[in-house]
């Protein structure tokens, strides 16, 4: 039986135990779906997002020409595998275009790729050690999320760094081979590390993609100290001053979900994103083009535009119809997302060129967002009245990219093709994305780093 205080044994069990052959082929296939999924994210991030550069040039003083066997994705760099999975995240994190998981409110994918990426080219690992790593990671974060759910988001914290270490520091475990007592003293070590604030929502900061960013990195720390003999505390999860305890002050009294680590696959919850901002705009999104779309409704002819939206969503991008002066406070705002979606018909990463416009402004001031309370925490009802009296409803109870409304390996594809190509070029690309879907067969994971750089 589960209980608050066993759950640090009781991953650590899972980590050991877990061998590639116990993975279901449909796993397998989702974890490369996801993988093939974050290149491309990470790719976008290197010539799209404005914060890559000031990263790399920072980066590059810290590793002060220091040589590793670890890419950076889209560079011609090999750095040691601590700032190599800090790069590539803060790329992979930058664009908010990563993977997400509902239950837990957490991006996975982002931290714990790099993290086995790195790791797993500066130890020379296989295809098979990285996917049993990565299903691995995304179990034991998704685990911990869906235990806590949106408690960590509303105390401030941003549960995609402040959970996420514990995942990247398992699963690099694993990957390395690390006994069960180095892994516990790592993830000891993590306690010490959590680190992930919202207050970048203020301002529009880069905060939360460098938060992203250090989630790996420390975590990679917490694995070389522990292997060096560094003592890290017992039970940093659920311990009387460990995470849920710190995090989410003793909220917390359902720690069931720990009883399907090896029958229940967190990938298969994890969602893909078709729109470039927060995955709480996106039912918003998802409701707006239907609407639109469907009855040949123009911008010009709307009356008002009303969503409700679950608490945490409403934190995130309702709580504030200011208008956007950055991109960071345009990717948080369900009414700039609204917006967008009624003036352009479709949401792109070259939406936030509309940062400034006046129609924009005009079509923002239609939106109204208010709380209600739904049965889990991406549902939205939207509501869209036009100049003549026509009202249009649509509830969306998952938007696209969730399991229940999936996309396919083909727009997954054609979403990573369509971030890479201008960096990398077709045949780059096309080799990407064979040697992803074709993962378990490669012997080493530096294999792809030919065609990774642009």
């Amino acid at each position: 039986m589960t209980n608050s205080n066993n759950i640090t044994q009781l991953s650590l069990d899972y980590v050991e135990s877990m061998k590639f052959e116990d993975i279901p082929p449909k796993v397998l296939d989702r974890c490369k779906q996801l993988f093939l999924d974050y290149l491309g994210v990470t790719l976008g991030g290197v010539y799209l997002a404005e914060s890559s550069e000031p990263i790399m040039n920072g980066i590059g003083k810290l590793v002060s020409g220091a040589v590793g066997k670890s890419q950076v994705i889209g560079f011609p760099y090999k750095y040691p595998a601590h700032y190599a999975s800090l790069a590539n995240a803060t790329l992979a994190h930058s664009m908010d275009f990563d993977d997400t998981h509902q239950e837990s409110i957490i991006h996975p994918g982002t931290p714990i790729f790099s993290s086995n990426l790195a790791l797993a080219q500066e130890y020379e690992k296989s295809g098979m050690d990285f996917l049993l790593a990565s299903i691995i990671g995304y179990d034991i974060t998704l685990k911990i999320g869906r235990t806590h759910g949106p408690l960590i988001h509303r105390k401030g914290f941003h549960a995609t760094a402040t959970t996420n270490i514990f995942g990247c520091t398992a699963a690099g475990g694993k990957l390395l081979n690390l006994s069960t007592d180095v892994i516990q003293n790592a993830m000891g070590l993590n306690v010490s590390q959590i680190a992930g604030s919202q207050q970048f929502l203020e301002n529009g900061s880069w905060n939360k993609r460098f938060h992203t960013g250090l989630t790996p990195h420390n975590s990679i720390l917490s694995l070389v100290m522990a292997q060096s003999g560094y003592l890290g505390a017992t039970e940093p999860i659920e311990g009387k001053f460990g995470y849920f305890n710190l995090y989410a002050e003793n909220e917390i009294t359902d720690f069931s979900i720990f009883e399907t680590y090896g029958t229940e696959f967190e990938v298969m919850n994890t969602a893909v994103k078709p729109y470039p901002c927060c995955r709480f705009s996106h039912a918003t999104i998802d409701a707006v083009l239907d609407i639109t779309q469907s009855n040949k409704i123009k911008h010009n002819e709307i009356l008002n535009i009303d969503i409700s939206m679950g608490k945490t969503g409403y934190d995130m991008v309702g709580y504030s119809p200011n208008f956007p002066t950055n991109t960071v406070e345009a990717q948080f705002s369900a009414y700039f997302a609204a917006a967008v979606a009624a003036i352009k018909g479709e949401y792109l990463w070259d939406s936030y060129q509309l940062i400034g416009d006046k129609t924009l402004k005009e079509v923002m001031g239609k939106v109204n967002v208010t709380q209600e309370i739904f049965q889990h925490e991406m549902q939205s009802n939207i509501s869209l009245t036009t100049q003549n009296g026509e009202t249009y409803k649509h509830n969306v109870e998952y938007p696209k990219g969730e399991p229940e409304n999936p996309v396919s390996w083909a727009d997954t594809r054609n979403k990573f093709l369509g971030l890479a190509q201008p960096l990398l070029g077709e045949e780059k690309s096309e080799a990407i994305y064979e040697f992803v879907y074709n993962l378990e067969s490669k012997q080493s994971m530096s294999e792809i780093n030919s065609y990774l750089i642009s």
